[in-house]
């Protein structure tokens, strides 16, 4: 619901502002600012919702946990490969695929994105702290559902913000790499 709201306002802020401006549509431009959008709305639709108003009596709080100490989920998750689940070794890889490639890919975008969108940050290093900032705000406001009992069940981890920011970095290496000559960011 949240991302069909977001485009539906998005697409009438440029129908106004391209009626307003009467300037000549880049479609290709206009394409890669749709998607951008569409990204962003997604990482705030997996990340922070949904949300829980009351309480549910039957959930129980089990899936609450707060990690502050860098790298301890992510040596967990490899060191319980074999042990964990019955020795489930399918079931371990997938979970650290889907909780450390999910981070890692979660950001990626934003990495990639950004340079192309906006001049400032066309350097390694705001791209870096734009990953790493994005991902402490994401992490904050999940603290702040966890302790508030907003929702019912998240975790908070350090881990997350190092990969997000690697995915960032990642994404920005493969901008980098492919568009680096490309001079026709808008401001």
């Amino acid at each position: 619901m949240l991302i069909v709201f977001v485009v539906i306002v998005y697409l009438a802020w440029q129908i106004v502002a391209r009626m307003r401006d009467k300037k000549p549509v880049t479609w290709m431009w206009e394409g890669i600012k749709f998607l951008f959008v569409l990204y962003l709305s997604l990482v705030v639709a997996i990340t922070l919702f949904p949300i829980i108003i009351g309480q549910n009596p039957t959930i129980q709080n089990e899936y609450r946990s707060l990690n502050l100490i860098p790298l301890v989920t992510i040596y967990k998750y490899f060191s319980h490969i074999g042990t964990a689940y019955d020795g489930d070794v399918g079931f371990m890889i997938e979970l650290i695929a889907k909780n450390i490639g999910g981070n890692l890919l979660l950001l990626m975008p934003l990495g990639f994105c950004a340079p192309l969108l906006f001049k400032k940050f066309t350097s390694f290093k705001n791209v870096f702290l734009l990953g790493l900032f994005s991902s402490i705000c994401i992490e904050c406001i999940q603290l702040f559902e966890l302790l508030s009992g907003i929702v019912l069940w998240r975790s908070v981890d350090i881990d997350d913000v190092i990969c997000n920011a690697v995915g960032a970095v990642l994404g920005y290496l493969i901008y980098f790499l492919l568009f680096r000559k490309l001079d026709t960011r808008e401001a």
